[in-house]
């Protein structure tokens, strides 16, 4: 039997008799959920036209998975791609996309780099509330970057009721989790606090040492008719030892980076009457990285330390208003943006000053325009109509829409549809000129046009609920690195090709009987190469498979969980046969990843009474099966992984 086959059969065996039992619906993305990020009004997801993935973060944490990245694995059409062990730089491809295709957000504040790339590694589930999903363009709403979707990260929310827990796990790999959390409120407001540090000796035999640690915060400073404010902030500092060359060899005794990050942002919205509402939302993300090594340069005969320094940070600002007219919504809004980068490389003696060799330093501001309109022709049939207009200091201005359907097309059945554009602004290191490459301030923003049409079923809502969805997608002016000339031989970037993404995605969340629930999802996608320019050099053809993004994935879920009583969860992935590029070659040859199969088990005992906290014990093995497989070819990921902890909570 194939890896496919049996993933689908164990899909079947599981989902097929829930279909005859009986009980309630308890999914984290049942129809009545109220998703903020897919609009700037607050909207069930029963009336959205695109498809969201809400996962809780309380669910999250209960199964012991600690990295978001972990997490997204379980989402439909979403491939990450971690490039070895713990710490390692983990990427996000949402449905056959790029990896800078999908914006970021920590409670609204953009944390891509400019460009879009962001790395997941670092980012972990200590003290968030959910986590919001939209797969689709939407930079119709968030500008650049939202390309083939968003991820939204939330913090908790502060709780009437003043509780906190503390808890310890380790296990493989000298892994250690410590963390602690409080929630309550204030004369002030509602708070949460949450600390967490993360390490492991990490998966290879020398210097593959990752920590991480991370605070964040959240305060309610205003909740009530009138009004609501909400300030926010997370830090994060990490530090990832790698002794891997680009070609996956472990050779370096002493190589490593780290990486600092501080997001704050500000929500706050005043009812100026029923029917009109203001909003003011404030953003910064800083982050800092360091990249150092020791090693004997070429023709040189004593060590020498060597550095790449870089510094960036975006501050965002954006006001909107909103009116609430008897069948419609209307929005308008405007968004200032700035972003800002530098970098040096710098070398020197080990122990000795370090001399600066060359700097990079550059800057941009956006400022962005918007409407969109909510509509509900009659009660089964809603819509949306959304228009921005970008103007960037760094290319032209930039126009994308969003139009959208829902409808009851039967009694049980939405049929919802939408068509969008959407862009991707290019880095800064691509537009102007650096060490290594000439600057090209010419370049066009990568676009998209995306078209998609879904059916959702929830004829037994407290049973089960059904969805699928078929989606096209059309990437044009990708930029592409042509090789430099002589003298210099400084390369420089070009619009040069185009690509498609076309797939399907079904899903299927159920609760056969009480305290049990699951989920599964199936995704057929082909990223592929469309065009290139007669001038291009490089080695994509017409036809070729976009790397590192898999045809087929799936996912099946399962949980139980009783107030006061032991819970277990089970989590199968399935990831098919992805293109990859052998990079330990010159030229680098085509190959193709094999599929893998990843089973994880978590299980909470409880100790003692937990109706006033108390004291539980946890097992989580991840990759249980011990499946040898890699993301990236030539990095092995991590094998069986085994965490043992124990979490005391209370409530004051």
């Amino acid at each position: 039997m194939t890896t496919k086959s049996a993933l689908a059969g164990l899909v079947l065996a599981v989902i097929v008799p829930c279909l005859s039992a009986q009980g309630q619906a308890n999914d984290t993305a049942q129809l009545g959920t109220v998703v903020v990020s897919a609009s700037k009004i607050p909207k069930p997801a029963s009336s959205l036209t695109q498809p969201v993935t809400v996962l809780l973060g309380e669910d999250l944490r209960a199964r012991g998975v600690v990295r978001v990245s972990d997490a997204l694995r379980e989402v439909p059409g979403a491939a990450l791609v971690q490039s070895g062990s713990y710490g390692a730089v983990t990427s996000l491809f949402l449905r056959g996309g790029e990896s800078r295709y999908t914006k970021v957000l920590i409670d609204g504040v953009p944390v891509n780099a400019p460009g879009g790339f962001f790395d997941f590694s670092h980012l972990t589930t200590d003290n968030i509330d959910r986590i919001e999903i939209v797969r689709g363009p939407a930079s119709v709403l968030y500008g650049a970057d939202a390309v083939s979707g968003i991820v939204q990260i939330f913090t908790r929310k502060g709780s009437a009721e003043p509780r906190g827990s503390v808890g310890l796990r380790a296990g493989s790999y000298r892994s250690l989790d410590v963390d602690g959390d409080a929630v309550g409120s204030t004369p002030l407001g509602g708070f949460s606090l949450g600390a967490a540090r993360h390490s492991t000796r990490g998966i290879l035999p020398f210097n593959n040492e990752y920590r991480n640690g991370t605070l964040s915060s959240a305060l309610t400073l205003a909740d009530g008719a009138s009004g609501d404010a909400r300030i926010s902030a997370r830090y994060t500092a990490a530090e990832f030892h790698y002794p891997t060359d680009f070609a996956g060899q472990p050779v370096d005794s002493n190589s490593y980076r780290t990486q600092h990050r501080l997001t704050v942002g500000l929500d706050a919205g005043r009812n100026l009457n029923s029917n009109i509402q203001t909003r003011l939302l404030l953003g910064s993300n800083d982050v800092s990285d360091l990249t150092a090594d020791i090693a004997i340069p070429f023709g040189a005969t004593s060590p020498q330390y060597s550095e790449f320094r870089s510094r960036g940070y975006r501050r965002n600002a954006e006001g909107r208003l909103s009116f609430f007219l008897p069948a419609a919504s209307v929005t308008v809004g405007a968004v200032y943006e700035r972003e800002h980068e530098n970098s040096s490389n710098g070398s020197g003696p080990v122990g000795g000053s370090t001399t600066q060799t060359d700097s990079f330093d550059a800057s941009r501001h956006n400022l962005a325009y918007y409407t969109e309109l909510l509509g509900n022709l009659t009660e089964r049939f809603s819509y949306t109509l959304s228009g921005r207009m970008d103007d960037n200091s760094d290319y032209d201005r930039f126009a994308t829409y969003r139009i959208g359907a829902n409808a009851n097309v039967l009694p049980a059945v939405r049929l919802r549809a939408s068509l969008s554009t959407a862009f991707n602004a290019p880095a800064f290191n691509q537009l102007r000129p650096t060490l290594y490459t000439t600057g090209s301030p010419s370049l066009r923003p990568e676009r998209i046009r995306s078209a998609e049409i879904g059916l959702v079923t929830a004829i037994r809502p407290e049973l089960i609920q059904a969805s699928a969805s078929y989606f096209t997608q059309r990437f044009s002016d990708l930029i592409q690195y042509v090789n430099g000339a002589a003298p210099t031989f400084k390369g420089s970037y070009a619009n040069l090709t185009a690509a498609s993404s076309n797939g399907y995605e079904a899903e299927v969340q159920f609760s056969p009987v009480r305290s049990w629930r699951g989920s599964a999802s199936y995704t057929v996608v082909t990223p592929r190469v469309r065009s290139v320019d007669p001038t291009y050099e490089g080695s994509d053809k017409v036809g070729d498979a976009l790397i590192r993004r898999p045809s087929h994935s799936g996912n099946v879920l399962v949980s139980y969980a009783r107030p006061s009583s032991a819970s277990f969860g089970v989590a199968v992935s399935f990831v098919g046969e992805r293109a990859d590029l052998d990079f330990a070659q010159f030229p680098s040859p085509r190959v193709t990843l094999p599929s893998y199969t990843k089973l994880d088990l978590s299980a909470d005992v409880p100790l003692t009474a937990i109706r006033r906290g108390g004291l539980k014990l946890s097992l989580r093995l991840e990759n249980a099966l011990d499946k040898h497989y890699e993301d990236v070819l030539h990095f092995a990921a991590p094998g069986r992984t085994v965490l043992i902890g124990a979490r005391a909570a209370t409530v004051f």
